[in-house]
């Protein structure tokens, strides 16, 4: 492991996918944007070296058998440690959903982010906030006593929400809600005293797609945004900041 960032592609296979999915006893019609099945697939293939965060890209369209699956994510390892790790340890079932060769194609991120420089970016987010349970921020900020005359609109909402998760790191010079859903997600509660296994639990949340420009702030800040992620599920298809040049 180093400091450097690295990031990884891989085209999964869906049959092979839903194969290992349905070994793992996880329900696709709770499972909507893939995002558990793709969390569990990870944790199988890699163990504690798991890319994350991660992005299955397209994952609202229908899948097809005879076309695969384009799948992203930034680790903090090498693609030799990452194919290393997935063909000595993974189960069989596991390492069949993708080519681990493809691996070896792992781009290493720029070392530095200089303070001021402009970039276009893409992420998808679960733009939630966390009180007694998990909420729409656009649904609680309704929800608020209003004090202006004019409706609340949710890209905007979506935009001041986005603007506090890099604060400190970028300053947000445009912003755009790209695409919008609501969406069926699988997740597990957590351990009791009473139970051994975690039960899936369905929820549904909002998925959001914002573009935009941003501007570096902070070099140390920054990057460590990049390989965290953005927002809450990450672990599960959310919060990976992709970057493009700006336009």
């Amino acid at each position: 492991m180093s400091d450097r960032l690295y990031m990884v592609q891989l085209r999964l296979n869906p049959v092979a996918l839903m194969q290992f999915t349905q070994d793992q006893r996880v329900n696709r019609s709770a499972d909507e944007d893939l995002g558990y099945s793709i969390h569990a697939w990870l944790v199988a293939l890699f163990g504690p070296l798991a890319p994350k965060p991660f992005r299955l890209l397209d994952s609202g369209t229908a899948w097809r058998k005879d076309q695969s699956l384009q799948w992203l994510g930034y680790s903090a390892h090498d693609g030799a440690t990452l194919r290393e790790q997935a063909e000595t340890f993974a189960l069989p079932l596991a390492l069949a959903v993708c080519d681990a060769a493809g691996l070896m194609a792992a781009k290493p991120m720029p070392a530095t982010w200089t303070v001021g420089r402009r970039l276009g970016f893409e992420v998808l987010t679960c733009p939630v906030s966390r009180r007694e349970t998990e909420k729409d921020v656009f649904l609680r900020r309704i929800e608020q006593p209003a004090t202006e005359d004019e409706p609340v609109e949710r890209a905007t909402v979506y935009g001041e929400w986005l603007a506090r998760q890099v604060e400190g790191a970028a300053r947000l010079e445009s912003v755009q809600l790209a695409g919008f859903r609501l969406v069926r997600l699988l997740r597990r509660s957590q351990r009791t005293a009473t139970q051994e296994r975690r039960f899936g639990r369905p929820v549904v949340l909002p998925q959001a797609l914002l573009r935009g420009v941003m501007t570096v702030q902070n070099e140390e800040t920054f990057a460590t945004l990049l390989a965290r992620g953005i927002g809450r599920h990450r672990a599960f298809g959310y919060g990976m900041l992709l970057l493009r040049p700006p336009t």
